[in-house]
């Protein structure tokens, strides 16, 4: 595949400065790029890159114009976003399957699948089910009672999405996931034990949520456990009973979210963070990786650490812990100067 840079150019709607005849034949890292490729720049740390990269084009910000004087550039208010469109568009490895419904799948009464579905081997369709338009599913998806996928969406193997799920229109399932599980809930019940709450609620996941491999949402014990718009969950992520996540939010792998917290728009979780239940992320807050949070966060703020707190609070706490050994020396020295002041002449 060759495609004229103009041409790639137009499709993102930006200009070109350099060999405007340029044809680009595949994508790759600045390290890795070899004539043909389209590579991109966003980040100082790759500035040493450059020089050696031999990709024909790249895909830059106007401010790192200078240090592109000899190449040929696009350039891009995003540059990350636009090489990901245009890996989108002309690179993508994904095939769609053709419109089908495989002889192996099993589908319950009074289930309604729109059309150019593609179902595909051993998946199984319970009663009350609604599948819209587009959608497809992979091999060994699971789709329990009463639940409604939306139009455009993508369930890869071995997905389950149990009873009562409601899911919005491109949603992308990988594989593994589970959704509507029960919630941990059991009532202390001493001396017999523990109590099962039963828990009849629901999950809800808004448009263009994507959710990767292995991770699990709990249905509510009470009502909806709900994931918002445009938010993307990473692998190996717990989200408890009745949690509620914002638009456009991102949780990292194995972040853990327990029962009845909520998480705003636009905030980021980072790998392996804990929440406590019944606390507030405000909107715009990035949680950085191994944090545990036990109380709610304001809208804006960036918080590390167990427990958490703003990062620069952090960052003094953890410069005075780096002083207590040099404190302490000086403390040793001065009782041992007390102590010979304390001794009676001899």
């Amino acid at each position: 595949m060759e495609i004229p840079l103009v041409e790639i150019a137009q499709f993102l709607g930006c200009e070109i400065e350099g060999d405007k005849n340029a044809v680009i034949s595949g994508v790759a890292a600045l390290d890795k790029a070899q004539c043909g490729d389209l590579s991109f720049y966003v980040h100082q740390r790759y500035t040493n890159q450059i020089k050696q990269s031999k990709a024909t084009a790249f895909i830059i910000s106007a401010k790192d114009k200078e240090q592109f004087t000899s190449c040929t550039v696009i350039i891009s208010p995003n540059p990350y976003r636009d090489f990901a469109k245009v890996i989108s568009k002309w690179f993508n490895t994904f095939i769609p399957p053709d419109p089908n419904v495989h002889p192996t799948t099993i589908i319950g009464n009074n289930v309604e699948i729109g059309e150019n579905c593609s179902i595909g081997a051993y998946c199984v369709i319970e009663d009350g089910v609604k599948v819209g338009l587009n959608t497809i599913l992979f091999p060994f998806c699971y789709i329990g009672k009463n639940t409604v996928l939306g139009d455009n969406c993508i369930l890869h193997p071995r997905v389950t999405l149990l009873d009562r799920v409601i899911v919005g229109n491109r949603v992308i399932f990988h594989s593994g996931s589970v959704v509507g599980g029960d919630g941990f809930g059991f009532a202390p019940d001493p001396p017999e034990g523990y109590f099962k709450i039963p828990q009849i609620g629901w999950v809800e996941i808004a448009d263009d949520v994507e959710i990767q491999c292995n991770a699990t949402i709990d249905r509510g014990m009470l009502g909806a456990t709900r994931i918002g718009r445009g938010s993307k969950i990473d692998n190996l992520v717990q989200i408890a009973h009745n949690v509620e996540i914002g638009e456009h939010s991102v949780i990292v792998s194995q972040v853990g979210i327990s029962g009845s917290s909520k998480v705003g728009n636009w905030v980021t979780l980072a790998g392996q963070v804990g929440l406590v239940g019944h606390i507030k992320i405000g909107n715009g807050t990035t949680v950085t990786a191994q944090s545990g949070v036990a109380k709610s966060i304001p809208p804006n703020m960036v918080v590390t650490g167990s427990p958490a707190q703003p990062i620069a609070k952090n960052r003094r706490a953890l410069a005075e812990m780096n002083r207590i050994s040099v404190l302490r020396k000086k403390i040793a020295e001065l009782e041992n100067r007390l102590s010979s002041l304390e001794q009676p002449d001899k």
